[in-house]
């Protein structure tokens, strides 16, 4: 049987890299990590908003002609594997090799709960160009249950400072706020969502009222000490949960990994 594969999606703000040491975890599987245009080393090219970013994460699969894949979504990316996922199964384009996801702090396919002087706050970093250090630090620390080892908290700093501010800005304007729930309705795949316990916007609450309907079969976990960068602040934890929920969707073995469950909130 050949390998399953983990396609992953980062965050606003992020990278790839966020997920290196979540892969790092989970050796039993071929693991892709895309830069969503506009983020990490990835091009903007005119790619901003929900669909076309739907559109564009379906063809970076497609043309890999996976056999078995599962696709991995943070924050950001949840929107966009979500979307992506439900214009498959409706006639769009083609997804066959997907056989569940994973959906990690995701935003939801309705407006993102998001406090609006916060929001104000984070377009303004952007607005004259890239965001400074300080403000890349702020967007990082209020994400953290706890302060990141500094080499950690450093690179996530160094991709929010490298954002395209164009990428940045069409998120907090508009992407975030598209409401795409009833077109979507409930799709027909097994979903593995997860929360971080001390996440406020995109918490537990949110994830059951907002991600969870939109899935034919639900699975919600919460990780214990983690706020909203989950691949950061517990990889150990979200690679457990991910090759468990993996190997069940893939009908592959769920002994890859050798990692202890994390203990639930």
């Amino acid at each position: 049987m050949s390998r399953a594969t983990l396609v992953f999606l980062h965050a606003l703000g992020s990278s790839w890299h966020e997920w290196e040491q979540v892969i790092d975890l989970l050796p039993g599987y071929d693991c892709i990590a895309l830069d969503l245009p506009g983020f990490g080393d990835r091009p903007l090219a005119n790619q901003t908003d929900p669909a076309r970013l739907a559109h564009w994460l379906t063809h970076e699969i497609a043309e890999r002609q996976l056999s078995a894949s599962v696709l991995i979504g943070h924050s950001m990316g949840g929107k966009i594997v979500t979307l992506a996922v439900a214009r498959a199964v409706s006639g769009g384009p083609s997804l066959e090799s997907v056989r569940g996801v994973i959906l990690v702090a995701a935003s939801p396919p309705a407006p993102e709960p998001m406090d609006e002087d916060r929001r104000a706050e984070m377009m303004k970093w952007f607005a004259g160009g890239q965001a400074t250090y300080e403000d890349a630090a702020k967007f990082v620390d209020d994400n953290t249950a706890d302060p990141l080892p500094q080499a950690l908290r450093e690179q996530a700093i160094a991709d929010v400072m490298r954002c395209d501010p164009e990428a940045w800005l069409a998120w907090l304007e508009h992407g975030s706020r598209e409401d795409w729930s009833a077109q979507i309705g409930q799709i027909d795949l097994s979903a593995l969502i997860i929360a971080g316990a001390k996440d406020g916007d995109l918490g537990e609450p949110a994830q059951r009222h907002l991600n969870a309907p939109h899935y034919r079969d639900v699975r919600l976990e919460v990780i214990s000490d983690a706020a909203h960068l989950i691949p950061y602040e517990q990889p150990r934890a979200l690679a457990a949960l991910i090759d468990s929920h993996a190997a069940f969707v893939t009908g592959t073995s769920a002994a890859h990994t050798h990692l202890s469950q994390p203990s639930q909130s």
